[in-house]
């Protein structure tokens, strides 16, 4: 079976779609299978080309030098019609997979799968880019009448898809997010160490890491913060780790407010993947108060770290962390302050929840996710 790969996520800056697209397909090329995998991208004849991931037996890549993406992406957003992508690739595929929400066109014989994390667009519109909620409920409507199969991260993703769109259960396949554990685990202090000389940490810290932007409730953990006892904050600084989002204004007014104000409030920035498992394995505890999530990765990275976890009991996320973290609803900015205070003077919670933390997060892992992938590819093969 030859199944062809929309390859834009591939050569961007890791988000976390385009993470989950890479460890899924590095996972499912190292399986025992009769699938092979194509990435398709469109390339500049002069640009040097380097893989984001090894090529294989089962990995190729597919570089589309005679048609500019700007063209081809800028009609098909627009008049939704164009030249079918695998008749651009000028490759037969039996089955196309596009990891970023909309499917282009394809030859009538290529079955489409796609892939969507979550509806957050439509569940929370005001958390979401302008330009991103311009096109992407009217084609990822089109993309999902056209679509063989839609693949989602979670149960609960699942089950809005289905119910928003109308469609069945059985077209919608859910493969979660897998943790690294070979990367994620509780790091020795050495590790812990270097990472904390670099940024300048102190000892103590309240963590979190995601992009900063308003769906990740980062008011809500900055209020929070402010209103802990005074002898916490005087020992644990607040770590803000992650990129620039959008609709961020407030959010870095909040935090020169409350810096100013004496509170430990520590911006780092983008965290390099190499630092992060340390960064989070020095932490405290561990905070993801998000009013809304596909998936919810960092908690459960943060759990594979050994370190106590508190976030949302909305969305995806209590599916994700099991029992094994604290729950609290996001608009409740008392209870995560005490949750908190909790955790910071309880130390025999603090290791019940790293210890319940690091078996849920063993529960997920990128060869069982691949595995799934694997399956669902053999069983839209067989049904030709």
């Amino acid at each position: 079976m030859k199944v062809g790969i929309e390859g834009s996520l591939f050569f961007k800056r890791s988000s976390g779609v385009g993470y989950y697209a890479k460890r899924l397909i590095e996972a499912a090329t190292k399986k025992d299978s009769d699938i092979n995998f194509e990435i398709v991208r469109h390339w500049l004849v002069f640009k040097k080309f380097k893989p984001p991931l090894k090529p294989s037996s089962r990995l190729s890549y597919r570089l589309v030098k005679w048609f500019p993406p700007i063209i081809y992406y800028q009609v098909f957003k627009r008049l939704n019609w164009f030249i079918p992508y695998d008749l651009v690739a000028l490759r037969k595929y039996d089955a196309f997979l596009f990891f970023n929400f909309i499917a282009f066109p394809l030859r009538k014989n290529t079955k489409s799968i796609i892939v969507v994390h979550d509806i957050s667009f439509i569940k929370f519109p005001q958390f979401t880019q302008a330009k991103n909620l311009k096109y992407t409920p009217k084609l990822l409507r089109r993309s999902i009448k056209r679509a063989a199969h839609i693949i989602t991260v979670s149960e609960n993703s699942k089950k809005e898809i289905a119910e928003f769109y109308k469609l069945p259960p059985d077209r919608i396949t859910v493969i979660p997010n897998g943790v690294d554990h070979e990367r994620f685990y509780p790091r020795p202090a050495i590790d812990i160490g270097k990472v904390r000389q670099k940024y300048s940490l102190p000892e103590n810290y309240i963590h979190f890491h995601g992009t900063i932007e308003p769906r990740k409730n980062i008011e809500g953990i900055l209020d929070a913060y402010a209103q802990l006892d005074t002898g916490l904050k005087t020992r644990y600084a607040l770590v803000l780790s992650g990129g620039k989002g959008w609709n961020d204004e407030g959010i870095y007014r909040k935090i020169g407010q409350l810096q100013k104000a004496g509170n430990k409030i520590l911006l780092l920035g983008y965290i390099e993947n190499e630092e992060l498992a340390p960064l989070l394995s020095g932490a405290s505890v561990f905070i993801w108060p998000s009013f809304y999530e596909g998936f919810g990765v960092p908690p459960l990275e943060a759990m594979a770290c050994g370190v106590p976890v508190i976030t949302s009991n909305s969305s995806s996320l209590p599916e994700v962390v099991g029992d094994a973290a604290i729950k609290i609803r996001p608009e409740d900015t008392r209870a995560l302050t005490a949750a908190i205070n909790q955790v910071l003077s309880d130390t025999t919670l603090a290791s019940n929840l790293s210890r319940a933390g690091l078996s849920q997060s063993k529960k997920y892992t990128w060869e069982a996710s691949a595995q799934k992938l694997i399956k669902l590819l053999d069983s839209l093969s067989n049904s030709r």
